[in-house]
């Protein structure tokens, strides 16, 4: 018997649909209330280095309400850049919840750099201070890129936009094609404490790396500041993160997990709150303007999904991609 047709949507396709970083936002907030009440299902992702740098990692869950499960299978690779490769790449893999048929295949990069500004923004929602003006973003990659966007469409007072990346050149890029946008006065920095010392927000999105190389300080850290680190720990110090007044992380048994199989977050004694907490229940949130809070966004399976599932229905409704025959 012949299978049914699955859609497939490549980076064009998926820009195409009109899907904007606000939407998934949106779309995140409403999944972490459904998380709350219990109704959605997510094994620990499957992570692991291999030759240096590079990671693969396999992330599945199933979300009842939205009517569909998937898989997400990615690799990232830093020098891959070098190679004129993407760093990320990878395929999302969408299927109907009732019958387990496959429906969409779709470019896992997009949906990576979309929905992991999405959560980031997520949280500044919550957690930013209604006068921020300083943004601090380390590492001028793909995410360096859309959270610039993510976090300047949830914090609009943002005036400023201090970056650092390891590599000037993709720096000075970084400021070329970004300076003005998002009405952003973004310019360069000479060392990630350069670039931190004084921002309201701080966005660290470097490699994760197998061996992690902290350098982050707490006395870089401004009173009130607000640190999304989407690297793991690699970079925050067991000092600065010991430091912090609120701890909070996407999901909890996603750090707890990464701690037993992984070795990362050994500095994490206390998590205060994860999104579903945050979001239904106003656990941690901050109570004075000079609490300073890391939050850990990891990024997990259920944000896919349920970003997945929203690709899936426009492009339904658009006739949009490539259909596959099976």
């Amino acid at each position: 018997m012949p299978g049914s047709p699955i859609r497939y949507l490549n980076a064009n396709a998926l820009d195409g649909l009109g899907l904007s970083i606000g939407d998934i936002v949106n779309i995140l907030e409403e999944l972490f209330c459904e998380k709350a009440n219990g109704q959605l299902f997510m094994p620990p992702k499957i992570f692991f280095h291999r030759h240096g740098p590079r990671f693969y990692s396999a992330m599945a869950s199933a979300a009842p309400a939205l009517g569909f499960a998937g898989c997400k299978w990615q690799s990232g690779d830093p020098d891959n850049p070098a190679r004129d490769l993407p760093y990320i790449q990878g395929l999302y893999i969408l299927t109907e919840d009732v019958t387990g048929q496959m429906v969409a295949l779709i470019d896992a990069k997009w949906l990576t750099g979309k929905r992991t500004a999405a959560a980031s923004a997520l949280v500044a929602r919550y957690l930013a201070k209604q006068n921020d003006t300083k943004l601090a973003i380390l590492g001028c990659g793909l995410q360096g890129r859309a959270h610039l966007q993510a976090i300047k469409g949830e914090v609009p007072s943002l005036k400023t936009c201090r970056v650092y990346d390891i590599v000037p050149e993709r720096q000075a890029t970084y400021i070329s094609d970004m300076h003005g946008c998002f009405d952003m006065e973004v310019t360069g920095a000479s060392s990630s404490k350069d670039a931190i010392q004084g921002a309201d927000i701080i966005i660290t999105g470097g490699p994760i790396s197998e061996n992690r190389q902290p350098t982050i300080k707490s006395n870089w850290v401004a009173p009130g500041a607000l640190i999304i680190t989407i690297d793991y720990d690699s970079y925050v110090t067991d000092e600065c993160i010991a430091a912090m007044d609120l701890i909070l992380t996407d999901d909890r048994e996603q750090i707890k997990d990464a701690r037993q199989k992984e070795g990362k977050f050994s500095g994490v004694t206390q998590v205060h709150a994860d999104n579903a907490e945050l979001i239904v229940h106003g656990t941690g949130r901050r109570t004075t303007d000079t609490q300073r809070i890391l939050a850990f966004n990891l990024g997990i399976a259920l944000e896919d999904v349920a970003t997945a599932a929203e690709i899936y229905r426009r492009a339904e409704a658009q006739d949009a991609g490539t259909i596959l025959e099976t």
